[in-house]
């Protein structure tokens, strides 16, 4: 049976509640395997939840990203460990690493209170996935470790982005390269490459970001998916036949 990831828990079309507590618990209450959330590190060092690598001021119309959460007022971002402290034991973790640094360190303290087999890292960077690999052949064995097709981040160097485009074009190559035990893939990118690379490799596949009712029902039902990522968990579920 494929399993279910609630994306930034599942939050649907309430933009405002993803990677909320509440949305979590609300993943929780309806039964997905997994929660998805996004782990990012502030100016001052603490992991946060939150999927862009900006907040914006929309009162000022400027940028207030590098500035300590308390500046702000109105600025709240759930930490890693309100998190993890929501959902040990009750539901396990897909963790949608954001970072180009810490990688490990955050990994080794997220496997420390969940546990290794109540969590799945994904991230879009080729060197964090040979790094946690590597640490987790020693200290956590049978962790699932996953490339993102996406690409990865660049730096604003043209050359680099240049590079990050050729790298993109070939996903099976930058998942063998990354020694990934998991091939996440974009719902298109499956389609047309990683889902076959994944059965002959002997490797799950985890398909992201799958909303659509025809397309959960074609991805729900795959026998060579392992596990989805959606926003609506209720429509995924519903389409398993």
């Amino acid at each position: 049976m494929v399993l279910v990831s609630a994306h930034r828990g599942g939050a649907g079309d309430d933009r405002s509640s993803e990677n909320t507590l509440a949305a979590f618990e609300t993943a929780i209450a309806l039964g997905c395997d997994y929660v998805e959330f996004d782990v990012r590190l502030t100016a001052d060092g603490t992991p946060v939840i939150f999927h862009n690598d900006a907040l914006w001021d929309v009162d000022t119309d400027r940028s207030i990203a590098g500035h300590r959460l308390d500046e702000f007022t109105g600025v709240v971002l759930v930490t890693l460990d309100e998190v993890l402290d929501l959902i040990a034991g009750r539901v396990k973790a897909h963790v949608d690493l954001k970072v180009r640094s810490r990688d490990v360190q955050l990994v080794e303290h997220i496997v420390t209170v969940l546990g290794v087999d109540s969590v799945v890292i994904t991230t879009a960077e080729d060197a964090s996935v040979r790094r946690i690999v590597a640490w987790s052949r020693v200290h956590a064995p049978g962790l699932l470790v996953g490339l993102s097709s996406s690409p990865r981040s660049w730096g604003g160097h043209p050359w680099v982005r240049r590079l990050v485009r050729l790298e993109a074009a070939f996903p099976r190559t930058r998942v063998w390269l990354s020694r990934a035990n998991l091939v996440v893939a974009h719902r298109h990118v499956a389609r047309w490459s990683l889902r076959s690379y994944a059965r002959r490799r002997g490797l799950p596949l985890l398909v992201w970001t799958v909303d659509r009712p025809s397309e959960l029902a074609g991805w729900m039902n795959d026998p060579a998916v392992w596990m989805v990522t959606t926003n609506y968990p209720e429509r995924a579920l519903a389409a398993v036949q």
